[in-house]
């Protein structure tokens, strides 16, 4: 609650502060946009096994299902419409299950857009990414009916994924900060790996000056992932609201 009030408070600030000073004037053939982002998720979903016994992740083996996350971002923005994006998860761990069961999550996700429609209000365009999730789940005398498993289970998955996203820029005029509304959603179903991920977000940018500006952007993200393990297959929601912060040079 505390980083929020800092936050609003230096948003108003920058705010009175600042004159019509647009970092967006800088020539656009070449921009970085980096920062770091905080997600309040929820973990939902079951571990199937081979005879077809769910094991879910709260209500079976235990697993606290909230956790801060965090993530950083860089993106690349190459000759206005292309976007190259890199985030990385480095430690997600959601435990104190009384059996010591747990899940721990690391996810590299590294993207391309094609923003094909551009106007001063819309953009539009189609992305592909590729993500790189690894789980290691401890299930630890979790026991349902006559059965009481104990196991580890430590996979790696490539995920492709295909998609489409949009922002709308409204025109306010007379004041210098750019609030936009934008959504992002990516899905792949094939085989044994089935996987959909959508975000919705508000944001505003801030301009420093004609150099950088400062972005902040809150939202809601739902993220689903299923495949097949050597023990298992997981069936794994992630969700709930995320703040980040960031510069765009």
């Amino acid at each position: 609650m505390k980083k929020f009030f800092v936050i609003s408070w230096l948003t108003i600030l920058c705010f009175l502060l600042l004159g019509n000073v647009h970092a967006w004037e800088v020539p656009s053939y070449v921009r970085i946009n980096s920062g770091v982002r905080m997600w309040f998720s929820q973990l939902e979903g079951d571990l199937v096994e081979p005879d077809r016994t769910k094991l879910g992740f709260t209500e079976n083996l235990g697993i606290k299902k909230d956790q801060l996350v965090w993530s950083f971002f860089t993106n690349f923005r190459l000759d206005n419409i292309h976007l190259l994006r890199f985030r990385i998860e480095p430690w997600n761990y959601y435990d104190e299950s009384r059996n010591d069961s747990s899940q721990r999550i690391t996810d590299f996700r590294a993207g391309y857009d094609l923003d094909f429609y551009m106007t001063p209000q819309i953009l539009f365009g189609a992305n592909v990414d590729l993500d790189t999730i690894k789980v290691e789940t401890t299930v630890r005398n979790v026991t349902v009916g006559r059965t009481t498993f104990n196991y580890s289970d430590d996979s790696t998955r490539v995920v492709p994924s295909l998609g489409i996203h949009g922002t709308f820029y409204p025109i306010m005029e007379g004041i210098s900060l750019r609030p936009n509304l934008s959504a992002r959603v990516n899905w792949w179903n094939y085989q044994d790996l089935e996987t959909w991920d959508w975000e919705a977000a508000a944001a505003v940018d801030i301009p420093i000056n004609r150099l950088w500006t400062w972005c902040i952007n809150s939202g809601y993200r739902f993220s689903h992932i299923k495949f097949k393990r050597d023990h298992d297959t997981l069936d794994m929601n992630r969700m709930g609201f995320f703040l980040e912060t960031s510069v765009l040079f």
